[in-house]
């Protein structure tokens, strides 16, 4: 059986959105810096780009009005992971323009990972998130 994070408590999901948004995740010109794009157009579209690609995963930021980047998506020296896109590519993205849908599974305790949150594991064991998505997503029973 296959089970479902939840948000935290009694947390509302606007309530959760807002805790995160908190984290002070990168924008594109961060994350532009981060790859080594510090100036010049490239640097504001770097990341758009990768998001585009699905190979990084933005959230809107509605009061910075701009794309925010969570951080479990960048290694140590700021380059996006590699294994980013293999998850991106099994969590729901239909009606997820905002990114919110794919970051509120990411951000709460998980039950599958002993109740750490995929971002969480994903910096150390990014093929154990996979495989938890996908059997949540895909059903897939062999993955874990």
């Amino acid at each position: 059986m296959v089970t479902k994070n939840k948000l935290p408590g009694t947390v509302s999901a606007i309530e959760f959105r807002d805790e995160l948004l908190e984290k002070e995740w990168p924008d594109d010109h961060r994350v532009a810096e981060l790859a080594g794009n510090a100036s010049g157009p490239e640097a504001t579209t770097y990341a758009i780009r990768a998001q585009a690609s699905g190979a990084l995963l933005g959230v809107w930021s509605a009061p910075r009005h701009c794309f925010l980047y969570p951080d479990f998506q960048f290694d140590r020296s700021g380059a996006i992971r590699k294994d980013v896109a293999g998850l991106l590519v099994v969590l729901p993205s239909e009606d997820d323009r905002g990114g919110w849908r794919r970051t509120f599974w990411l951000y709460p305790p998980h039950a599958l990972l002993n109740n750490r949150t995929p971002a969480e594991i994903f910096t150390d064991d990014p093929k154990r998130v996979i495989a938890v998505a996908q059997e949540e997503f895909l059903g897939d029973r062999e993955a874990t």
